[in-house]
């Protein structure tokens, strides 16, 4: 099978960046982890190298029954959403020849995954929330699940709290206890449709759907505080922070980029364009950022100067 690749290198300034599209397929998200990048796509998993990020390299691409919506790359392993077909564990301890290792069969659809320690979190679609113990990687085993009235598609671990995005229910804080099951310990309506979080110290930012960005002081987690909204352009898919800089994956408009100094302002940075594609979901890794860009493949931007606009002299 031949392997086509579309580049385009330029500035983050000029709103520019790289395309791949080796395999026509759509790509949902993608994780950073050493010199590789892992994207779900409809195809299954593709594995990039990416020395160098102005021109990397697809080394392997490994294919599974659904759509990737989400994944997340640590210690060698990458754990993978996979809708209606659950969740994929991969070893990816040799990136040119990925193996599963473990599937978890979920009750709902795996929207997105994270992992404290031994306990994987699932956002579970219509069914809420799944977790799951890997003491045993190669068995996970089901503690706990947290349930709502909203399809929940999104789920992060963050200092001591299980963060879960609840659909139009907004915000759900958990406590996790050691055993892996769940309990309340504070919510937040936001403006829309929670989709993804992302953090900075005591604020949490939530790309909501077709409300934009909602903004969340989270000081206090048994009592977190909506404070700011700012509507993008079309639909808040993803998000990523990155210092004092939040990223916004905003549908058939791009990327929008805004810088926060205080949880209750957001100042307009920089809109990318996304050169035809739909962004999805959004990743900050050392200086780039990878936009899941849908039928486009992966955009990498490069970043490394973005904190310099806009700022006066």
């Amino acid at each position: 099978m031949s392997i086509l690749s579309f580049l385009i290198v330029a500035a983050a300034a000029a709103g520019e960046g790289s395309v791949i599209d080796p395999l026509s397929a759509r790509t949902y998200h993608v994780a950073i982890a050493g010199t590789h990048a892992f994207a779900g796509v409809s195809a299954g998993l593709k594995i990039l190298d990416i020395t160098n990020p102005s021109s990397p390299a697809v080394i392997s691409v490994m294919p599974l029954p659904q759509s990737a919506t989400y994944l997340l790359a640590r210690n060698d392993r990458v754990f993978l959403a996979q809708g209606p077909a659950g969740v994929y564990i991969i070893d990816t301890s040799d990136p040119t020849n990925p193996r599963v290792i473990a599937h978890i069969e979920t009750a709902g659809s795996a929207m997105m995954v994270d992992v404290h320690e031994s306990v994987l979190a699932v956002a579970d679609g219509s069914i809420g929330i799944s977790l799951f113990d890997l003491s045993n990687p190669d068995a996970p085993r089901l503690t706990g699940r947290g349930d709502w009235d909203d399809y929940c598609r999104g789920v992060k671990f963050y200092l001591h709290e299980l963060y879960v995005c609840a659909g139009k229910s907004g915000l759900v804080i958990l406590e996790v206890d050691d055993d892996g099951t769940p309990s309340m310990r504070g919510s937040s309506p936001t403006r829309g449709d929670a989709r993804d979080i992302a953090f900075n110290d005591r604020t949490a930012f939530i790309a909501d759907g077709a409300h934009g960005l909602s903004v969340v002081d989270i000081s206090d987690p048994s009592n977190p505080e909506l404070v700011a909204n700012a509507r993008t352009n079309d639909l808040a898919h993803g998000v990523a922070t990155d210092h004092d800089l939040v990223y916004v994956a905003d549908g058939q408009a791009g990327v929008i980029v805004y810088r926060f100094e205080a949880p209750n302002h957001l100042e307009f940075v920089h809109r990318f364009d996304n050169h035809g594609g739909y962004a999805n979901k959004v990743t900050a890794h050392d200086g780039y950022l990878y936009v899941a860009n849908d039928s486009k493949g992966v955009l990498v931007l490069d970043i490394r100067d973005i904190g310099n606009l806009g700022k006066t002299k």
